[in-house]
């Protein structure tokens, strides 16, 4: 099986949810034996580029259009009056030149999307070349726009994020209606997706975990250490540890006065402020090479989004670790992990705080949840499974097509 497929972004390095999302199961795609084509945006830094080439080659074709992503700021200025954020920010002439030119050269039995930021070109491919277009909604894009307007506290923030939303709801209502088939990561997105394109094609295929990278491990420390670990370059993740950084942080630290707050991810240096303010209680760490060994360090992982859709990835892995969780509702959504089993769920500020005080006080607790969620992690979550999972939708759509 010949498949051409089109990320919203490259997915590398593996340093974040949304990539290790596309990548792992692309690769495990693969080793089943259909021929991938790549093709995505590069990134700005050429090196980061170059190395991301290396990989995907590996098990696929990788092609790139000419140049990165516009700015967040220039996309927002041109979509202003008109034109949804995400879908127009991935809107270039190069990428239909690339797409003319491998389809028009190459013969491809399938079209997966990486996220409706894609759709536009989907709905393209579909007129042009006839070919049958799935799409992987990684996350409902309408539901995240939505919380966010919800929970911002600037007024310009809320009014961009309300607008950006109903432009949303449009596109994915007209991409998931036009499409051969929608494949979601949660029953969540799934029964709110369907209702706007009832008459569509739909499967569940959740994320996954590399459950042999990812396993328990325990670097004893001194203090109390709680770790966020996620990108600042996605605002959800911004919004979610200014929350707890601000409202459940300085809870926890009356009662547990040696504790840390250490934040890993792209961007922290956006948080300096944040931290200055903290007496050292809240270490930046940016990216690192390798996040198991801040894993191994943690005794607490946090997850308090309030905006999000889709699944986390970083909890799969944090499952997989064997680690003590506290997350909100909206952070733990799409997954199979439940409340006083394998994590703990808190919404608001006090809960949140004494669950992680909890888990601190405890060896014995941390130990019990974060047993039973590496055993979920090894039953339910690896990406060999989600791969065959993958293959026999490809399978269906393409059998489909040729009746």
């Amino acid at each position: 099986m010949r498949i051409l497929q089109l990320s919203s972004r490259l997915p590398y390095p593996l340093t974040d949810g949304g990539a290790i999302g596309i990548y792992k199961p692309t690769e495990a795609i693969a080793r089943l034996g259909p021929e991938i084509t790549f093709v995505t945006y590069p990134d700005p830094d050429p090196e980061v580029t170059k190395q991301a080439v290396e990989k995907f080659s590996r098990f696929c074709r990788i092609e790139l259009v000419s140049r990165p992503l516009p700015s967040r700021n220039s996309t927002l200025l041109r979509t202003m009056f008109s034109g949804a954020y995400p879908i127009e920010r991935r809107m270039m002439p190069e990428m239909f030149t690339l797409l003319e030119k491998l389809l028009t050269s190459n013969s491809y039995d399938l079209v997966h999307l990486d996220a409706s930021h894609m759709g536009k070109y989907g709905l393209w491919i579909k007129e042009r070349f006839g070919l049958p277009v799935i799409l992987r909604q990684h996350n409902f894009e309408t539901l995240i726009y939505k919380r966010f307007a919800e929970n911002a506290k600037n007024p310009f923030e809320k009014i961009v994020a309300s607008i950006h939303a109903k432009r949303m709801l449009a596109e994915e209502t007209r991409f998931m209606n036009g499409l051969d088939g929608v494949i979601s990561i949660t029953s969540e997105d799934d029964s709110k997706m369907h209702e706007l394109a009832p008459n569509t094609k739909f499967w569940i295929i959740p994320a996954g975990v590399d459950t042999e990278y990812f396993n328990p491990q325990t670097i004893e420390s001194e203090g109390n250490t709680i770790l966020w670990i996620g990108g600042m370059d996605w605002d959800p993740n911004r919004d979610a540890v200014e929350f707890f950084a601000k409202e459940i942080f300085p809870l926890i630290v009356q009662r547990l006065p040696y504790t840390s707050f250490v934040i890993v991810g792209n961007g922290t240096e956006s948080l300096t402020a944040l931290a200055s303010r903290s007496n050292g209680k809240i270490r930046l760490l940016g990216r690192v090479p390798d996040i198991r060994s801040e894993l191994a360090k943690a005794k607490v992982m946090i997850c308090p989004l309030r905006v999000g859709g889709g699944m986390r990835l970083k909890l799969l892995d944090f499952f997989a670790a064997g680690k003590a969780i506290v997350s909100t509702h909206i952070g733990a959504e799409g997954n199979l992990g439940k409340n006083g089993e394998h994590l703990l769920l808190r919404d608001d500020p006090r809960s949140f705080a004494d669950a992680v005080i909890s888990f601190l006080e405890s060896s014995e607790l941390r130990g019990i949840l974060g047993a039973n969620a590496r055993k979920l992690a090894e039953e339910k979550y690896s990406w060999q499974s989600i791969a065959k999972q993958f293959n026999s939708v490809y399978e269906e759509v393409t059998h489909r097509e040729k009746k």
